[in-house]
């Protein structure tokens, strides 16, 4: 399996303890953060790459999870990033995605504020911890587009087969990631308080609203 965006490898940490037989393998740009994730993974074969160029030959991989990537792309990254992934899957092998959701809420992603309140956000924050990370392979922060499922499957083109299709969160999602931003500020991701908005997050984004919802899931199988 690859985690293309593996960030500090807690989703293939989370893997490996579920299927310690399996192959695991990742890719992330943020320097920092794949340093951790080797640290943390010595087993598995993980390195530094976009989505748009994917360092392993053709039907590598069995499964390929992007869990909120894509939205952190550029635009024109975008379709290529679902043909590279296609490109390392075996035939019926089967992509996972989930992206923010174009629902009710959209307008509360916190992720946006820097583009929504350019101002306040300049003096309250001034430089954000990914602006670095970004800075480091040309690109800048892009502003955090919530798909619908019909524009998911135009960017993926032909060549898949859709499997299953999944909504989640609503209002108190957004809110639990606003309230949360301190504690990340502050480097108190592991307080017991930002832990408890965590889970209030997950029950939230547990629970299937429909069109309403701030996330999706989208699994694909490829075809032929």
């Amino acid at each position: 399996m690859l985690d293309v965006g593996c960030n500090v490898g807690a989703w293939l940490s989370d893997c490996a303890g579920r299927f310690p037989g399996a192959r695991l393998a990742g890719v992330e740009v943020n320097e920092s953060a794949l340093a951790i994730a080797q640290k943390r993974l010595r087993g598995a074969d993980l390195r530094k790459a976009g989505v748009e160029a994917l360092p392993f030959g053709d039907q590598s991989f069995q499964y390929v999870t992007c869990l909120e990537v894509l939205e952190h792309l550029p635009v024109v990254l975008r379709s290529s990033a679902f043909q590279e992934m296609r490109r390392v899957l075996r035939p019926k092998g089967q992509l996972v995605l989930t992206v923010p959701h174009a629902g009710w809420f959209t307008w509360m992603d916190a992720n946006n504020a820097r583009f929504r309140l350019p101002a306040a956000y300049r003096r309250l924050v001034g430089r954000g911890r990914r602006d670095a990370s970004y800075a480091a392979i040309s690109r800048a922060v892009e502003w955090h587009h919530h798909f619908t499922e019909a524009e998911l499957l135009q960017l993926a083109g032909s060549g898949w087969k859709k499997i299953a299709v999944r909504r989640g969160g609503l209002l108190l999602y957004p809110v639990m990631d606003w309230l949360s931003w301190p504690f990340y500020r502050l480097g108190m991701s592991e307080h017991a308080v930002r832990k408890w908005f965590e889970r209030v997050a997950a029950w939230d984004y547990g629970i299937d609203y429909g069109r309403a919802s701030y996330g999706i899931l989208l699994v694909l199988e490829r075809e032929g």
